[in-house]
């Protein structure tokens, strides 16, 4: 087991790439929160469990995932962003030591990477 029943926060909205990566989550022993395909469903995620890492879509249903992703990270809680076009500018700049995939990624492999980054 990669996870130790964490809950992982997935963004993702793109359905079979969501329900490939919660099966995948679920497999490493971790717990799924989401998925979410927006940033309004993520923030009421967010607001209702504590997540210990996430793995975001850069784009999804109402636009960039980057208020996601900066509150996630200004709490140090790991992230992994999986991405078809970039991460944007902010998130470049701001966060250089994030780690970002280019579509597409098997679903293990970012879930693998969570891992590494939760272990320490």
């Amino acid at each position: 087991m990669l996870f130790d029943g964490e809950n992982i926060l997935i963004c993702e909205d793109e359905p079979f790439i969501a329900l490939d990566l919660a099966a995948s989550v679920e497999e490493a022993g971790g717990r799924v929160v989401g998925p979410a395909a927006s940033i309004a469903e993520a923030e009421r995620l967010l607001a209702s469990a504590t997540v210990q890492g996430a793995i975001l879509d850069v784009h999804l249903t109402d636009g960039e995932v980057t208020p996601v992703a900066q509150r996630l990270m200004e709490a140090g809680i790991p992230v992994i962003v999986q991405t078809g076009v970039g991460l944007p500018d902010i998130l470049r700049e701001r966060y250089p030591d994030l780690r970002a995939y280019q579509k597409p990624v098997p679903a293990r492999r970012l879930v693998e990477e969570l891992a590494k980054l939760l272990s320490g």
